[in-house]
């Protein structure tokens, strides 16, 4: 795929021309003077030929797949004229990208308005906004779309009309879709495609030109739209756009003035020499170091953040023998790990209340700035604790809580389920800042089960260290060797815990469907990890005539061996949040077939590239089977033994790239710095230490009162 790019410089002064010496085949105008958004993007449509224009602000970041998806999806559909894709900020949080025309309520009911923030379900809002609405993956005809980026195809603009030029600098997006629509075309919002926009970098820096413009534009298309019974509200409107002008430029004036005078006291407050700086404290709690994602995820960053800037503190529980214990992680780090042995995976009113006890003195003792929690039952004592503590104490302590996955799902009975997603409600009214680990675990967690608002649930994906999964084809051989397993033999494996979450009788009648229709292949299916239903997993497997075909391994310690070998990795869970063993195998170049559930969307992408048949969806980084459906999976892994090689090779190669972009451990460890850092420069209220609290002593005395 090719593209010429146009860059309408307008007027600039920060040497535009080093665009040219980085980029020598982008064609570069330098206008003398500001000509607006319009007239410059006129002018540069009006250059190019291709059949698709892409407008995109110059603070964006275009994501993997983007083209692929947008132009693929304007070939199949001809009566799209406009395509505007999911935008996302910085924080991974989505922009109101797709609207309803606006209407004399916009102004209160904005994208950027107070009602909408204090109250951003409201039914007002939720028809503007109409992003909200979506379910993230399929294509919503709307009213218009964020001219952010702006996918237009040629034909369409040409019948319709460019932009018009009267509006220097917004709404000249809605006026060109209100257009389009009249001429009988399409404006389609496709979630599939995302871009990172960064969001009024150029307007913050000329805030009262930028607000004044938004108004002058608001007036002229409600001038446009509504002439038949404008007259008669007019004044009211100059009214209100007045009114409404002078609030924002008095916000806006008042919101830098005080972000001068806290950076002048912060620049005061760390003068070298002066008062340097101490640590920020993270005490870091996780109900146990099972084998898993969280315990992964936990260790790299307790142990990877900087050491100048923070002092890390573990506190944990005790894995069960079944689970498999990954504090071997820990051995080196040079600190004790506080064990709370009531700190379990059961619940119990009386040990749970021990914990959070425990957890208070803890509190007490160690007097850590931030509190940052993992899997439920640590979330809800450490959150109960740090509840307790700021409220009888003057210090303040901040609460992060990551949802690596939830329970609100297919592990429990309905009421049961219901009581905890209650419980989390009420504990996500005091926790600062909530961790989402993908995009569709954020909207299940604000749209689906409502336990907080869009603003505090952020988007944080995992992290890992990539390298040995990126070489490991290197020791290619080893594990086969190691279970005689022969080379031509055809080698599917599952990951993960034997619980019955991870539906692992899916994948044993899926793996009997398969060795039935393709007799003549020589097939092993291995099952890595351990658990409380191996016992069980194995008598089924004798008792469907599996035995010869199954290898359980149990825990592998270098599980970078398992993937060097594997022809296909299968996940059957029922629920979900960011598996980790996909993007080992992602990285590995190993193919990966999944039930559709929770984060796994993410990572595989959607919407498919092609439909091979009802039970299996081929998508841009892997393959759905859907969810109980061993059938299907059997066939996804038929699918993928005849596949056409270099079909599976560019979807491999794609999917390697995605996890090497997105779920590296530098980019997790400098987005986790950023949110601590971020808490930090609330204000956190600093109480000096008690002497002699903290140290190693305090917490082999409270191992020895409750262990």
């Amino acid at each position: 795929m090719t593209a010429r790019i146009f860059v309408e410089d307008n007027g600039s002064d920060d040497d535009v021309n080093r665009i040219k010496t980085r980029f020598p085949e982008v064609l570069l105008t330098e206008n003398c003077v500001n000509m607006g958004f319009a007239k410059a993007a006129n002018n540069g449509i009006q250059k190019g030929q291709a059949p698709y224009i892409l407008l995109l602000n110059p603070d964006s970041l275009v994501l993997d797949g983007f083209f692929e998806t947008t132009v693929s999806f304007m070939e199949v559909n001809s009566a799209v004229g406009i395509l505007g894709s999911r935008i996302l900020n910085a924080d991974y949080s989505i922009q109101g990208s797709a609207r309803s025309f606006p209407t004399p309520l916009t102004a209160f009911f904005g994208r950027n308005s107070l009602l909408s923030r204090w109250f951003p379900q409201n039914r007002i809002t939720r028809r503007n906004l109409l992003s909200i609405s979506s379910d993230g993956k399929t294509p919503m005809a709307v009213d218009w779309v964020s001219g952010a980026c702006m996918m237009i195809r040629r034909n369409a603009i040409e019948a319709t009309g460019l932009l018009d030029e009267q509006f220097f600098m917004y709404w000249e997006d809605a006026d060109l879709c209100r257009r389009m629509k009249e001429k009988g075309w399409e404006v389609i919002y496709l979630p599939s495609a995302f871009i990172i926009h960064f969001g009024a970098v150029s307007s913050n820096q000329v805030i009262i030109r930028s607000s004044f413009e938004f108004h002058k534009s608001s007036y002229r298309l409600f001038c446009k739209y509504f002439r038949n019974w404008g007259r008669f509200i007019k004044p009211a409107v100059v009214f209100g756009l007045a009114v409404r002008l002078f609030c924002v430029m008095t916000a806006s004036i008042f919101r830098a003035w005080w972000q001068r005078v806290r950076a002048k006291k912060k620049r005061k407050f760390f003068e070298p020499g002066v008062n340097a700086p101490r640590k920020t404290k993270i005490l870091t709690v996780i109900s146990r170091l099972n084998i898993g994602g969280p315990s992964i995820h936990v260790s790299m960053v307790t142990k990877g953040l900087s050491k100048e800037k923070f002092d890390s503190f573990l506190v944990t529980g005790k894995a069960s023998s079944d689970e498999g214990d990954m504090s071997y992680l820990f051995q080196e780090w040079g600190k004790e790990l506080i064990v709370i042995p009531t700190l379990h995976r059961e619940i119990d009113l009386n040990t749970d209340l021990r914990s959070v006890i425990i957890l208070y003195r803890l509190l007490r003792e160690i007097r850590p700035d931030i509190v940052d929690t993992h899997t439920a039952k640590a979330g809800f004592t450490a959150r109960i604790a740090v509840f307790c503590r700021n409220f009888f104490s003057r210090q303040k302590i901040f609460t992060v809580h990551t949802f690596h996955g939830n329970v609100f799902r297919a592990y429990f009975s309905r009421p049961r389920s219901l009581l905890y997603v209650w419980i989390e409600r009420i504990l996500g009214r005091f926790t600062d800042v909530i961790i989402a680990l993908g995009p569709t675990q954020k909207k299940e967690l604000v749209d689906d089960f409502h336990i907080a608002s869009p603003e505090k649930i952020k988007t944080v994906p995992l992290g890992l260290e990539l390298e040995p999964f990126l070489s490991c084809r290197k020791f290619q051989g080893r594990f086969r060797s190691n279970f005689g397993i022969t080379k031509d033999t055809f080698l599917i494996g599952i990951v993960g815990r034997l619980v019955p979450i991870k539906n692992h009788l899916m994948f044993f009648r899926a793996a009997k469907i398969f060795i039935q229709e393709n007799p003549s292949i020589a097939v092993k299916f291995v099952v890595i990890g351990d658990g409380e239903l191996r016992n069980k997993l194995e008598d089924f497997a004798k008792k469907e005539g599996l035995d010869r075909a199954i290898i359980f391994c149990g825990w592998m310690s270098n599980i970078s061996l398992v993937y060097a070998d594997l022809d296909i990795l299968a996940l059957t869970s029922l629920n979900e949040g960011t598996p980790m063993s996909i993007i080992e195998a992602m990285a590995s170049s190993v193919p990966v077939i999944s039930t559709k559930v929770g984060g796994v969307v993410d990572l595989l992408g959607f919407p498919p590239m092609r439909l091979t048949d009802g039970s299996i969806t081929v998508c841009e980084r892997g393959i759905f089977c859907k969810s109980e459906d061993a059938l299907g999976l059997g066939r996804a892994f038929t699918h993928v033994l005849r596949e056409d090689k270099q079909e599976m090779d560019e979807r491999l190669a794609r999917a390697a790239d995605f996890v090497k972009t997105h779920y590296s451990k530098q980019r997790l460890l400098y987005d986790m710095e950023q949110l601590f850092s971020g808490l930090m420069e609330r204000g956190i209220r600093r109480v000096p230490a008690r002497r002699g609290g903290g140290g190693k002593t305090s917490f082999q005395w409270l191992g020895r009162h409750y262990g």
